[in-house]
């Protein structure tokens, strides 16, 4: 009876578990995106990416989440929280040990007789069980605190995929606008040059001044040099995708030109309340305060007295024939209470010291959010603004190709110079240019809305 009032008495006090309990911080949240159109509805856990419908796109971004050392990074991290789990699941039940010990002599007599041995001998086999009574929930809010380090962690896997498809997915579309600006630099190249023969072909003549030559010459060359520069851009980007890839440098597959992708009209945006529960980042950040407000429960439970048992059963006899006799069983059951009493206020800093670290936590979960929310806010205005940039390029670049054609045309009749030629020619190459980096930026913008918004999962 009085063993089991003990046991009962111990379980009660098990439940007596000290420290806060966590409780979601109330957080700064628009009730809807200032850059969204109207609709609510949110995207879907699609495959974003394969809304582009280009299969080397696709096939790449496979190869990045096969191969990447950062995503294996995280997930051997995520394996590794598992394990720090299970051991501290494992300090909430008792611990089993066992020992064996043997002992063999030979005592020599002194007295008369001397000379005569007696053998002096002792086996011993013991099992030791341990159990640390979690009466204030140390334990408890360890184990709590494992769970949600193991939670963030898995998030920031999640994190780091989403990142990792999206990085491969603005990459390729630079290096598409790149590949893009390298043939209309190249064109623009061959076409000088052809101007660049005529001009001479003239000035041997005597139909033309030596300054349209050395004009010629210098845009020519001009667009030589911007030829190299893009080489080398190109290549640079290829060694960032292979990185990704895990792979050595290797000349990267190309699939669809930029200006055949399939741009999504409108991506519904969702509530930003949503927004919480999608983002990976944020759940992570929230697990993390999770865990440290757990820990600022064992700081506290550190403050009252610790109860663990020990128990010892086994058998022990100098004689190994006797060893399992009943004389040769022997057991005991040991309880130990301690705690602290005075230790300069160690153990009240130590509880400080955790609150903040919990306050810094919070203070990061939720400048998390803000950063969600302007990264979403962002990502809408680019889309929209990037649209109609490179609407207005369109129509720059057909003009300015009217433009050079009517100054051609003027030159070769002798109503303008060469420099009215050269000036027109350069408007066109910029703004063909210019419009290539408004498609990539809409592309690579249409990236960043999908992952602010979390999509992919």
């Amino acid at each position: 009876m009085k063993k089991l009032v003990f046991i009962i008495s111990m379980l009660w006090l098990a439940g007596c578990a000290v420290g806060p309990k966590y409780s979601r911080p109330e957080t700064k949240k628009p009730e809807a995106y200032v850059q969204a159109p109207t609709k609510t509805d949110s995207i879907t856990n699609l495959k974003w990416w394969d809304v582009y419908e280009d299969t080397v796109l696709q096939s790449l971004i496979q190869v990045a989440i096969d191969s990447n050392l950062d995503l294996m990074t995280a997930v051997a991290r995520v394996d590794e929280a598992k394990a720090i789990l299970g051991y501290n699941q494992a300090n909430l039940f008792p611990f089993l040990d066992y020992s064996a010990r043997g002992r063999a002599s030979d005592f020599r007599s002194t007295a008369e007789g001397a000379g005569v041995t007696f053998p002096q001998s002792s086996v011993a086999l013991l099992g030791n069980v341990s159990w640390e009574i979690d009466l204030w929930g140390k334990l408890r809010h360890a184990n709590r605190a494992a769970f949600a380090d193991l939670i963030a962690t898995d998030e920031g896997r999640k994190s780091i995929y989403l990142s990792l498809v999206a990085q491969v997915a603005e990459l390729y579309f630079t290096l598409r606008g790149l590949d893009e600006r390298y043939s209309i630099t190249q064109r623009t190249y061959e076409t000088r040059m052809e101007y660049l023969r005529i001009i001479t072909l003239r000035f041997e003549r005597g139909e033309t001044s030596e300054l349209d030559k050395l004009q010629a010459e210098q845009i020519a060359a001009g667009s030589h040099a911007q030829l190299f520069s893009l080489e080398r851009a190109i290549i640079a980007v290829e060694n960032a995708i292979n990185v990704l890839l895990g792979q050595t440098y290797a000349p990267v597959a190309r699939g669809l030109r930029n200006d055949q992708q399939q741009l999504p009209v409108e991506i519904p945006s969702g509530l930003p309340s949503e927004l919480l529960e999608r983002r990976p980042d944020i759940r992570s950040a929230e697990q993390q305060l999770v865990a440290q407000t757990e820990r600022v429960g064992i700081a506290v439970a550190l403050r009252f007295p610790s109860l663990s048992l020990t128990g010892l059963l086994g058998v022990a006899s100098p004689d190994i024939s006797n060893l399992f006799s009943g004389d040769a069983v022997l057991g005991s059951v040991t309880g130990q209470l301690a705690g602290p009493i005075f230790r300069f206020n160690q153990n009240k800093r130590r509880v400080e010291a955790e609150r903040a670290k919990a306050m810094q936590m919070g203070y990061q979960y939720e400048k998390t959010i803000l950063v969600a929310f302007a990264e979403v806010e962002n990502s809408l205005a680019e889309i929209r603004t990037y649209r109609n940039e490179f609407a207005a390029r369109q129509t720059q670049v057909a003009a300015t190709e009217r433009s050079l054609l009517l100054s051609k045309a003027l030159y070769d009749n002798g109503y303008t110079s060469f420099l009215q030629v050269l000036d027109a020619e350069r408007e066109l190459y910029n703004s063909q240019f210019e419009k290539s980096l408004a498609l990539q930026s809409q592309l690579i913008s249409t990236v960043r809305l999908y992952k602010a918004l979390g999509g992919g999962w």
